[in-house]
């Protein structure tokens, strides 16, 4: 039997953490070991861990996702890998089907399987991930696969091409992804694995940072795609795809940043709308601002009027 080493990041996710352990022990393969991250949260993760003998624990200062990630694969032993964030939940068939796509197809880089996603309400919603004749076009265009649980690496891939980045913060996955298909085969199948939890701490996440580092990693394609039309057309697609996705959360960013007089951010975000120049985006913020705050704009117009 195979060893699957399951990691599981946690920042400041210690009351999601038991779920999501508990829901790897639930597995129907029993060959994995349990290693969880403690990247330096300031909450009772340590003692979540304690109720549970057979987890692992690593503790380290506070330095971001990718760099927990990577601990826990060097404090690993399997042969396969699943990185699991710490408020999301494995469901018991998930390394058997995965391992029985990688009896299948044994040259694959990674394998992956579909999802289920859920709210604060409780109600359900199914992904699926849609397998096609080329992942790596596919993932140029935007990203299938979806959340990284539902994802088991080959450890010899990783090995290969490198862990995860530390640069691209919030687009580590994708990155990883595109990497790896680039190389490797990868397989996609039917099975709902996973459970993906959406709840109101995600609501921070910084669209800013997100649509910087989506386009940083899709731009990081372009010497491998340029002697490729399909690749090439592919990159194109992505990056006006991810523009789009994140224009209307970057523009609701930056008026809240202005809002709360925090300009720094605002013009930060500002600027990254700027620089990645969707057609007409700038335009659609300042009518945005304009409807927001008609009269301080008026005033405004009209002081430049005399």
């Amino acid at each position: 039997m195979e060893l699957v080493s399951i990691i599981i990041p946690c920042f400041r996710q210690a009351q999601f953490l038991g779920e999501a352990i508990e829901s790897v022990l639930a597995q129907s393969y029993p060959h994995f070991e349990i290693i969880v991250v403690d990247d330096g949260s300031p909450d009772n993760t340590a003692q979540v861990v304690r109720r549970y003998p057979s987890v692992r624990y690593l503790r380290q200062d506070n330095r971001g996702l990718g760099a927990a990630r990577n601990s826990g694969i060097q404090a690993s032993s399997g042969t396969y890998l699943v990185f699991l964030d710490a408020d999301d939940r494995l469901l018991p068939n998930h390394l058997r089907a995965n391992l029985n796509a990688f009896e299948e197809h044994p040259d694959a880089g990674f394998v992956c399987g579909d999802y289920r996603w859920f709210g604060a309400e409780d109600t359900w919603h199914m992904h699926d991930c849609r397998p096609s004749p080329d992942h790596y076009a596919t993932l140029l265009r935007r990203n299938f696969i979806g959340p990284p649980h539902v994802v088991m690496f080959k450890r010899q891939a990783i090995q290969e091409l490198g862990a995860f980045r530390l640069d691209v913060s919030m687009c580590e996955d994708l990155e990883i992804f595109l990497r790896i298909a680039r190389t490797y085969p990868i397989y996609c199948h039917h099975e709902i694995i996973a459970d993906y939890r959406r709840h109101s701490a995600q609501n921070s996440l910084k669209y800013d940072i997100m649509l910087r580092n989506s386009l940083r990693v899709l731009r990081m394609q372009r010497d491998f795609v340029k002697r490729n039309a399909i690749f090439s057309e592919a990159l194109d697609s992505g990056i006006l795809f991810r523009q789009r996705l994140y224009e209307r959360g970057l523009i609701e960013q930056i008026l809240s940043e202005i809002e709360k007089c925090n300009w720094q951010r605002a013009a930060q975000a500002f600027s990254i709308l700027v620089r990645s120049h969707p057609r007409g985006l700038v335009n659609a913020l300042w009518n945005k601002l304009r409807k927001k705050t008609p009269e301080r704009v008026s005033n405004s117009d009209r002081a430049k009027d005399n």
